[in-house]
């Protein structure tokens, strides 16, 4: 009997020893980890000349990590970025493009090819993402100096009109282009150069910063449908000075955060969001680039 006792005894502490190995072994599991930028480089980088500009734009990215990159302006810079990266390229027109450090399974692309890319990649951790980079238009350039003391909040709203038509009908077409049961699981990311500010931004309590209460539309079209503002999600208290997206390299004009990430998925979570904008010899772009880092949602025990 002494012996059976003995046996089991130790079966039972091998047993809480294994139990003990597996659930460290599962918390020291690598969460998984995506970077995603959104960047209007600005005639393709090549303002400040065909070869250093690029290479500067390489060089913010690198530094960022970024897994994805939604990029406009990307104006025949590309192939040339993605190359030195080490990345995937995926274009549409001259305008938008995708840059990925992961696999692209699917060109997922809808609207017009100067306005909107789409791809759908898969992640290391066999989630897949179904990745926008997109440009939208406006109506008139309410970002120069002085122009907005003498414009009416409805005319500042008609001229960002535009880009909310255009990205009603993008989220119209991505959300159609994605009702077909084989991406039920793939998160949704749109990012890119909205040119439209956000009624996140201009609130009571940020009238001292932004002068107005404004309760921009075009805004209204993703958060409405669910998706996050990732800035405005981590970033919760406005501060116009480190918002701002437009524009480093134009500080006399009306700086305002127009460039964003927003994001719809059951998987991923926003854990960072930043404004980037500088580079050790000069940033290469009129807009700052914009990078959440997301993480896996942890579920409750």
């Amino acid at each position: 009997m002494k012996r059976v006792f003995f046996r089991m005894a130790l079966l039972a502490i091998v047993s809480a020893q294994t139990s003990v190995l597996a659930v460290l072994a599962d918390d020291n599991v690598e969460t998984p980890v995506l970077r995603v930028m959104s960047w209007n480089i600005l005639h393709g980088g090549r303002d400040d000349g065909e070869t250093v500009g690029p290479e500067r734009v390489v060089d913010v990215i690198r530094e960022s990590q970024a897994d994805l990159v939604a990029m406009q302006e990307t104006y025949g810079s590309g192939e040339i970025i993605c190359r030195a990266l080490g990345y995937h390229f995926h274009p549409r027109g001259t305008n938008v493009s995708i840059h990925s450090r992961f696999p692209i399974v699917e060109d997922i692309s809808v609207h017009e090819e100067f306005k909107c890319v789409g791809a759908l990649i898969e992640h290391p951790s066999g989630q897949r993402v179904a990745f926008y980079s997109i440009w939208l238009p406006y109506g008139e350039d309410i970002w120069l100096p002085n122009v907005r003391a003498r414009t009416s909040e409805a005319k500042m709203q008609e001229a960002c009109a535009p880009s909310a038509k255009d990205l009603t009908s993008m989220r119209d077409a991505i959300t159609k282009r994605l009702a077909d049961p084989k991406y039920a699981d793939a998160s949704i990311i749109i990012a890119g150069d909205f040119n439209s500010m956000s009624h996140l931004d201009y609130t009571e309590k940020a009238t001292r910063q932004y002068e107005r209460v404004i309760d921009w539309k075009t805004s209204h079209v993703l958060t409405d449908a669910g998706f996050q503002d990732t800035y405005r999600e981590r970033n919760p208290a406005v501060d116009r000075a480190q918002d701002s997206t437009w524009s480093p390299r134009f500080p006399d004009q009306e700086q305002d955060r127009i460039d964003f990430i927003y994001l719809k998925s059951s998987f991923w979570k926003a854990s960072e969001s930043k404004i980037i904008t500088q580079h050790p010899v000069k940033f290469p772009s009129d807009h700052a680039a914009l990078l959440t880092v997301f993480q896996k949602r942890v579920e409750s025990r």
